[in-house]
């Protein structure tokens, strides 16, 4: 019978550990490079995806900031044109109350023409002139004037006050 050279036995058994340690390791360490080089490209791809998501809320950014001076602009437009519109409107309500003021002075002369003829005619004996119908048609046309006068205004202001919102939401909406 054979004996087995129990120290030969033992190397071997020690030889083939040590290989199966050293293939293990080997393996482990082509996976801990692998890793690495997957984290280092996770990395890289986060860092692109940063920059690609930075770079397109810069651009969503100025195209928000282009839109808001667009309607500024616009918005600009409307406020100048509605405020020469409110001038307008104040200069034809001027020239109205102009005309009315006008109108007033005319009807007091023409009253002060009718007394004066009334008063002659009184004293020569002849009939009156029809002063109290002049005096109440002085008064009816002289505060339609009056009314006419605050309603042309408070329309003219309306008006463009109306005009000025509506542009103002076209402005807006586009």
């Amino acid at each position: 019978m054979m004996m087995f050279d129990f120290r030969a036995l033992m190397l071997w058994a020690l030889g083939l550990g040590l290989a199966g340690a050293l293939l293990i390791a080997g393996i482990e360490r082509n996976r801990s490079a692998a890793a690495r080089t997957e984290a280092a490209t996770a990395r890289k791809d986060l860092a692109d995806y940063r920059a690609t998501a930075a770079e397109s809320a810069r651009f969503a950014e100025r195209a928000q900031r282009t839109q808001e001076q667009t309607w500024r602009t616009r918005v600009d437009g409307v406020i100048q044109d509605g405020q020469q519109q409110i001038a307008a409107a104040r200069v034809d309500a001027g020239r109205a109350a102009d005309a009315e003021r006008r109108m007033r002075k005319q009807l007091d002369a023409l009253r002060a023409v009718v007394r004066a003829a009334g008063a002659e005619a009184r004293t020569s004996g002849a009939s009156p002139p029809a002063e109290a119908a002049l005096d109440l048609l002085a008064n009816l046309l002289g505060g339609s004037a009056t009314a006419l006068v605050e309603l042309g205004k408070f329309a003219d202001a309306t008006r463009a006050a109306s005009i000025i919102c509506e542009r103002y939401v076209d402005t807006t909406e586009r």
